[in-house]
């Protein structure tokens, strides 16, 4: 053999072992990106579809369009009212998506916003309002009037982000820049203390922004900062938390949560552009899967953010950057 062929020989052996080093490296690197996204999510990611029934803004509509709308809340005479942030209002619009109504301005006097963040409506479906940046929760009547003020930064408040009610009649106040959740009745009286400020305990919080009951009225609270939504007893005290690893993964933002009537928590992800869902009705919340595309596997989300849920179990979601809202039926095999 002639030295010319051997030392083509042995070039093409060497390319074939860098070729098979490259390739055993891409393999490797693979390997760990997954591995990685493992232990981030703590585990797999199931796919929940859904139907997308409707997508609505307010274009066309006198009152005119959204602008990085936050908290949502469905009454019991089926209106969905809408924390429109950036607009300083509140909004009102049909299950279909048809604007009926707005009202307020920015301002510090009553019925004026600054920063209008989350929303509920009691049985009587008068509307509360977290008027963050005023420190403040605002009560008006169904049609838009002033009634009160509950709280106020003389009850301690610091950017109050989100607000409920539960069947029962009581209001919670999720204060968002203490950490702290607070309780009144509907006539804006206290009930019991605060709970909360800043930790990692249970019965601690880092940063809540949104509340939620079950049937059995245990209460929900969303601890943004420790990645966790926190479950509590009616009277406030923990019981364990529910890990959400896809608010470790990308950061959300203003996370929220709300469950339907079959007991099944929604949780929005805005980082991982889904919708979180567990079933409560076992003893410890199981994880069912996360809601990302529609039935015809094109991505849903872009940025959600409010949640609230219909009699029919339908779920609406509003998107903040798209100043949308969004109508969906999740699919359930």
């Amino acid at each position: 053999m002639s030295k010319l062929k051997k030392s083509k020989k042995k070039k093409d052996k060497k390319k074939k072992g860098g070729n098979l080093i490259v390739l055993i490296i891409a393999v490797l690197f693979i390997a760990a990106v997954i591995f990685v996204s493992k232990v981030k999510r703590g585990e797999p990611v199931k796919i929940i579809k859904a139907e997308v029934l409707a997508e609505f803004d307010g274009v066309g509509s006198k009152e005119g369009k959204l602008n990085s709308p936050r908290g949502i809340t469905i009454s019991n005479d089926n209106y969905l009212y809408v924390a429109d942030l950036n607009n300083h209002r509140i909004c009102k619009f049909t299950l279909d998506g048809k604007m009926v109504s707005a009202f307020g301005k920015k301002g510090d006097k009553p019925g004026e916003f600054n920063e209008p963040s989350g929303i509920a409506t009691d049985g009587q479906n008068n509307i509360y309002v977290a008027d963050a940046w005023n420190g403040r929760i605002q009560k008006f009547t169904p049609d838009g009037k002033y009634i009160m003020e509950i709280g106020g930064p003389k009850a301690g408040f610091y950017s109050p982000r989100n607000v409920s009610v539960s069947k029962y009649g009581i209001l919670f106040v999720a204060d968002t820049g203490t950490s702290r959740i607070h309780r009144f009745d509907l006539e804006g009286n206290r009930v019991g203390k605060p709970i909360g400020g800043t930790g990692k305990a249970l019965d601690k919080f880092l940063e809540v922004f949104s509340i939620a009951f079950d049937s059995k009225n245990n209460v929900y609270v969303s601890d943004f900062g420790n990645r966790r939504i926190v479950i509590l007893t009616s009277d406030l005290n923990p019981i364990q938390s529910i890990k959400i690893n896809a608010w470790n993964e990308a950061q959300p933002l203003w996370p929220m949560i709300a469950i339907d009537s079959n007991d099944l928590l929604y949780a929005t992800s805005s980082g991982t552009k889904e919708v979180i869902v567990y079933n409560l009705k076992t003893k410890k919340p199981q994880y069912l899967g996360s809601i990302r595309i529609d039935v015809k596997d094109k991505p849903i989300f872009a940025d959600p953010l409010g949640i609230a849920i219909d009699r029919e179990n339908n779920i609406y979601v509003s998107e903040v950057a798209r100043s949308k809202i969004l109508k969906v039926k999740p699919i359930f095999n």
